[in-house]
């Protein structure tokens, strides 16, 4: 079994754009999230349970998938508030905040195996950020926060050629 080992920096490495484009964690227009402490892809479809009276067990039909993105990261100031001098990516231009606020569809990529070399896999899709609850407390010198990518649509395999 192939383990995927996520220590390198490589993998789980989450991008945004306001396009498809700038989400590729090859592009140099993409936000790159610095410090994700954990990331977690949601891929859950929705279920209905019910029962009759011919069986002692329920039985259950699934519906649409609600998918969710979401993780941990250590506040930096230009990722959460903005960076004025990164125009070509409004993501990166307002930051997470405003862009939160704004209720901006965004556009993501999370690096499963890595980027930059052929058969790496990435997870793609786009959808609204929202979740943003930074947080201090006298055990920590930094401000930490999660945050939710709520998916618009379907998550997609890519696999880079």
């Amino acid at each position: 079994m192939a383990l995927i080992n996520v220590t390198d920096g490589a993998q789980a490495k989450l991008t945004l754009g306001n396009t498809a484009p700038d989400s590729d964690g090859l592009i140099t227009n993409g936000l790159v999230v610095p410090f994700v402490q954990d990331i977690t892809v949601n891929a859950t479809p929705g279920t209905v349970r019910y029962s009759t009276l011919d069986s002692t067990s329920s039985s259950a039909f699934t519906t649409v998938n609600e998918n969710s993105i979401s993780l941990n990261l250590l506040v930096d100031e230009q990722i959460m508030f903005g960076n004025a001098a990164l125009t070509t990516n409004s993501v990166a231009l307002n930051g997470l905040f405003d862009t939160s606020v704004s209720k901006e569809e965004i556009f993501f990529s999370v690096a499963v195996t890595g980027t930059g070399t052929t058969g790496d896999i990435n997870i793609t899709g786009k959808g609204f950020i929202g979740g943003l609850a930074p947080t201090a407390s006298i055990d920590g010198a930094v401000f930490l926060s999660p945050c939710e990518i709520i998916v618009n649509g379907e998550l997609t395999k890519n696999v880079e050629s």
